[in-house]
């Protein structure tokens, strides 16, 4: 069960910039996986199905919810006030180290929903070292992961370390504390546009 929550907690830092294909298919993958785990016991349930009318219907409730609770729900920079936070530290431009958990979660998140806002800027972030690949083109991604002050939810932030580094050889295991400092930007992959640190150093507690 560690291990699952482990990989699918890594998908997550491959959330694009206001996309989430990459993560939803990768996601999908583990959860077949750990189903495949379990014993199947449905021998009492009955299937459900619904005809194209109602389907439908769902679909289009369910995408009008969504839209208007990303439309009436104010940014993280707007709730926390994080636009008038000095986050400064030497020559470092957001040190995330030295907030409040949930500020931190909230920086993160309008990091990666307001890219345009930071690219450029060198970021300091501590929290768990994840790491997963995708078996479609071999791409491996490494992130940190910040969790809010309830350990509820979690944010990550996928980051490119200098030099030439290999896997697990050049890396802490899995999950352990790392404080991670990189140039924030964006690149794109597959048409989708994602967040990271690149140039990053990597430090183990």
């Amino acid at each position: 069960m560690k291990k699952l929550m482990l990989i699918s907690a890594a998908a997550l830092m491959l959330t694009a910039c206001g996309n989430t294909s990459k993560v939803d298919s990768l996601l999908a993958k583990d959860t077949s996986q750990a189903s495949e785990s379990r014993t199947d016991d449905t021998s009492s349930q009955s299937d459900v199905s619904l005809n194209a009318i109602d389907s439908a219907v769902i679909a289009e409730a369910e995408k009008t919810a969504s839209q208007y609770i990303i439309d009436s729900a104010p940014t993280a920079a707007e709730t926390y006030g994080l636009d008038s936070m000095d986050m400064t530290n030497g020559d470092i431009d957001i040190d995330l180290t030295k907030l409040q958990p949930n500020i931190v979660y909230a920086q993160v998140f309008d990091m990666v929903n307001q890219p345009e806002k930071y690219i450029g800027k060198r970021v300091r972030a501590k929290g768990n070292f994840a790491y997963t690949t995708d078996p479609s083109t071999g791409g491996e991604y490494f992130a940190v992961f910040i969790a809010d002050a309830a350990a509820c939810c979690q944010q990550g932030m996928e980051f490119v370390l200098t030099g030439e580094r290999k896997y697990p050889e050049d890396y802490p295991k899995l999950d352990s504390t790392i404080t991670v400092e990189g140039i924030f930007g964006t690149y794109t992959e597959n048409g989708w546009r994602y967040c990271r640190l690149s140039d990053a150093t990597l430090e183990t507690a």
